[in-house]
């Protein structure tokens, strides 16, 4: 199947929602309700070659309604997106956003920058949360291959962009994630440090936040961590993930969890 063929009055163009208006694909927000799961929590960390992200797998209404919910994907080759928020209208703002760029770049024959796609995000995320009772918070971060460079964009309920030039984090465990964010940052990290950090600062949410999964050691399953590089998007391997998840847990574990001063 092609592309749709348009008059020259009825040419939506690049904008994938004026598509979507067109040809009558818009659901209606009244047939939804805000008793959902909801997914939380995600991390993202700049480093001096890309950005990590981190993100736990629990979805979490009145219980657990899931524990292996992915919650970042690539938007495409280098930039990834995540999600907090309702679990459900989360995934599905992931799989409309990475239609958004290819119908923008399918349209236009040009691909978005990354401060493109962050700001082309905006007015989807405004549809969303301003027509529906399912709030959606996005966390977008990629490879900038213009100035060879990581970057962060974040948002508000409205759709506003703010890039974020350290760290940004997004659901109910980020003021635990912050905290460790805050002590463990710094400007010249490399890809073990941002992994390490990002890795710590998940699991002091999930710790410390009812609704965060941390790592489940039962049953074997651990938050996302991918990087965003010149390489392009890579996630680690859950063995991998699970190693380093097991060593905080060990560190923990000889000091009975009672803190110890300094950044472990």
């Amino acid at each position: 199947m092609g592309l749709p063929l348009f008059s020259a009055h009825g040419d939506p163009g690049p904008s994938f929602w004026h598509y979507v208006d067109t040809m009558g694909l818009n659901p209606s927000p009244s047939a939804l309700h805000s008793d959902t799961p909801h997914a939380t929590t995600v991390i993202a960390v700049r480093y001096n070659a890309g950005v990590v992200m981190v993100g736990d797998r629990q979805a979490t209404g009145n219980y657990i309604a899931s524990r292996d919910v992915r919650k970042i994907e690539p938007a495409d080759r280098f930039t990834a997106l995540a999600i907090a928020g309702s679990a459900a209208r989360g995934i599905e703002l992931l799989k409309i956003a990475q239609l958004s760029f290819e119908h923008y770049e399918k349209m236009t024959d040009s691909a978005l920058s990354l401060e493109g796609k962050a700001n082309y995000l905006s007015p989807i995320i405004q549809r969303n949360n301003l027509t529906s009772p399912l709030l959606v918070l996005p966390l977008l971060a990629g490879w900038d291959e213009s100035h060879s460079v990581g970057r962060i964009f974040e948002y508000d309920g409205a759709g506003g962009c703010y890039e974020r030039f350290d760290f940004a984090t997004i659901g109910s465990g980020s003021p635990f994630a912050e905290g460790a964010l805050r002590l463990g940052f710094r400007a010249d990290l490399d890809l073990e440090g941002a992994l390490e950090l990002g890795a710590l600062a998940l699991y002091e949410a999930g710790d410390n936040d009812p609704s965060t999964g941390g790592p489940d050691f039962v049953r074997n399953i651990f938050p996302m961590m991918i990087t965003v590089s010149a390489d392009g998007f890579e996630e680690i391997a859950a063995a991998e993930v699970g190693e380093r998840f097991r060593l905080i847990n060990e560190r923990r574990t000889e000091s009975r969890g009672v803190a110890g001063g300094s950044l472990r």
